[in-house]
């Protein structure tokens, strides 16, 4: 109770909202082609696979994205960086402020990511679930 009084309801309000929100956005790869698989009027054949795969490529898309990208950049920024600013070779600043601007704050960029990579691969295999799961079954 003590929290509420110090923060304000309304500002406690707000941030139940952002952990809603950013648990929707962060959980949307399994919801949103659960609902379109599911849809009473043009239900998928095999929703549950359907569901799991959209599940997997964005998920695995996006940890992709992450060590093709943020990996090096962090080894770039940890390793090479500080020994070359000790020389005085600024070498790559716009690089470098971009790089830990970005692996400052992807926490915020990483569900609305994931909300449009799922949005986009859920219209798109769905229009050809269906010769996907009778290629399957042949």
């Amino acid at each position: 109770m003590e929290l509420i009084e110090i923060l304000g309801v309304p500002f406690i309000a707000f941030l139940a909202l952002a952990f809603v929100a950013y648990n929707f956005f962060s959980l949307s790869p399994l919801i949103w082609p659960a609902i379109r698989a599911f849809r009473a009027k043009r239900r998928l054949p095999r929703p549950w696979l359907f569901t799991a795969v959209v599940g997997v490529l964005v998920y695995g898309s996006i940890s992709l994205m992450g060590f093709v990208f943020a990996l090096p950049a962090h080894a770039y920024l940890v390793y090479l960086v500080p020994q070359l600013e000790d020389l005085g070779y600024p070498y790559g600043s716009w690089f470098v402020a971009a790089a830990r601007f970005f692996l400052q704050w992807w926490w915020i960029v990483l569900p609305p990511a994931m909300f449009a990579a799922t949005a986009l691969l859920t219209r798109r295999l769905a229009e050809k679930w269906s010769r996907i799961c009778a290629a399957l079954a042949a």
